[in-house]
């Protein structure tokens, strides 16, 4: 997919103080017993197959955010581009998609990064992402999902492209 990309990210909403009371509080032999049963083997070993169990479900629910994540790159929206691509980071690698998960990942980091700096993302970069996270997502096996050489490709590139706008910015 090559759709070109060419508004910054709409501005996110500033963080808000977390008022007490909001997240549980646990007893201190609470916490010691939650911790201890979070890295317990047994429990460890349990929560791997549930998550081996529900692969599929995880990529077909990949694959819905990739269609939205093509969708908002049609629609020039960079502020969901980003939306869908952090969802898809977050999942991915779950449902056996590491490589999807790493570019995406990248991308991510690209447009926050371009976003701080007042800069306008490139299109060139944006969709080579938006092309790579799709290929990997569709492919059927790992060894065709694109692998690590083309995130470590598109990681080098994003690190030039930020180096380029850092420079420009100490001049």
């Amino acid at each position: 997919m090559t759709t070109p990309v060419s508004h910054v990210p709409r501005k996110r909403t500033r963080a808000a103080k977390i008022p007490p009371g909001v997240y549980p509080v646990f007893a201190a032999k609470d916490a010691v017993r939650l911790l201890r049963a979070l890295n317990d083997p047994e429990i460890i070993a349990q929560a791997a197959l549930v998550i081996v169990s529900k692969a599929e479900e995880l990529r077909s629910a990949v694959l819905s955010h990739v269609e939205r994540l093509e969708n908002a790159a049609r629609l020039s929206d960079l502020g969901e581009v980003f939306d869908q691509a952090h969802e898809i980071r977050g999942l991915a690698g779950c449902a056996g998609l590491a490589a999807t998960g790493r570019i995406a990942n990248i991308l991510c980091k690209y447009l926050d990064a371009m976003g701080r700096a007042g800069a306008l993302p490139e299109q060139t970069v944006v969709a080579l992402h938006l092309d790579a996270i799709a290929r990997a997502a569709h492919a059927e096996d790992e060894a065709t999902r694109l692998g690590d050489t083309v995130a470590n490709e598109l990681a080098a590139l994003v690190d030039k492209k930020l180096s380029e706008i850092n420079d420009s910015a100490r001049l």
